[in-house]
């Protein structure tokens, strides 16, 4: 008796929401355009460290270091294919560089050998100081035309260069998910359902991370590709109710029973997930915090 109710339950709010598609359909584009709207308001931390308990001995390293020293900026510059008169030169020209204090170089093998040049640079700035970038800018100008590699964190961005990487781990991911769609679903259309549906959750959970003010570059670059592993087998549960009971039902009734029957199995197999984020909470790197409520939201 009580499964009969609790089924009966179900029907009605799948018949709810099937009969009143429409305003759902009206509140998702709303909230699409909000989501859209916010992305772009959404303030991305590029340090990590201040995700670090204030008791770790890291972080009171850092803070320690922070206060007592100033790091100016530095950068190692090899330059191959060129002959040691050369190399002078250029060291001059690298020395006369606003914001940049000096160019270490000699001829012994720690700065050339072998037709390499290696040159030991100074800033007069901080690491991420305009006069230290503008520096680093017209330094690889200067060198653009040698055959040239240079290690540094001034003009670094890790957080452009781990968003490009995911960008391109996600295009992957999709495309994958897409070969794998078209083997095993029963129509194309379906490929398309799913794509608009992930697409719509990804924007969402963009969007809405507006309302925590800030998250963590790493948390911005990641969080649409565990999105899409966490999430996207649930579009594939509720479609495949559907085409189960559109053999033998009209369209609207298969809707019907094929929610009221994905809705028990979606949000268990949901909680589980949700439980796990949870759990990642509560780490005590706040980097963990900062991932588990984006993606449990």
């Amino acid at each position: 008796m009580e499964e009969k109710q609790s089924a009966s339950f179900m029907e009605k709010v799948a018949e709810f929401i099937v009969d009143k598609r429409k305003a759902f359909f009206l509140v998702f584009i709303v909230a699409v355009l909000y989501s859209v709207s916010s992305i772009s308001k959404v303030n991305i931390n590029n340090d990590i460290t201040t995700y670090l308990p204030d008791d770790t001995e890291t972080k009171k390293g850092l803070t320690i270091m922070e206060e007592e020293f100033i790091t100016y900026g530095s950068a190692q510059v090899m330059v191959t294919n060129i002959t040691y008169e050369q190399a002078l030169k250029l060291q001059e020209k690298i020395e006369v560089i606003e914001g940049i204090s000096s160019a270490e170089f000699d001829d012994s093998e720690e700065h050339y050998k072998e037709s390499k040049a290696l040159y030991s640079v100074s800033f007069t700035d901080l690491v991420d100081s305009e006069v230290s970038q503008h520096a680093m800018q017209q330094l690889k100008e200067l060198i653009a035309d040698y055959d040239c590699y240079i290690s540094s964190e001034v003009g670094k961005d890790d957080a452009a260069e781990l968003q490009a990487d995911m960008s391109v781990i996600l295009v992957l991911a999709v495309i994958v998910i897409v070969i794998v769609l078209l083997f095993t679903s029963q129509t194309y259309m379906e490929v398309l359902v799913f794509l608009v549906v992930f697409g719509v959750a990804a924007l969402l959970n963009m969007g809405t991370n507006y309302w925590f003010g800030t998250i963590s570059f790493i948390t911005n670059a990641i969080a649409v590709v565990l999105q899409l592993a966490l999430a996207i087998d649930y579009a594939i549960i509720m479609c495949h109710r559907y085409m189960e009971e559109r053999e033998t039902k009209a369209a609207r009734e298969a809707t019907i029973i094929a929610l009221s029957k994905a809705i028990p199995e979606i949000s268990s197999s949901c909680l589980t997930t949700i439980s796990g984020l949870i759990a990642l909470m509560l780490m005590q790197l706040k980097i963990g915090f900062d991932m588990g409520i984006v993606l449990t939201k």
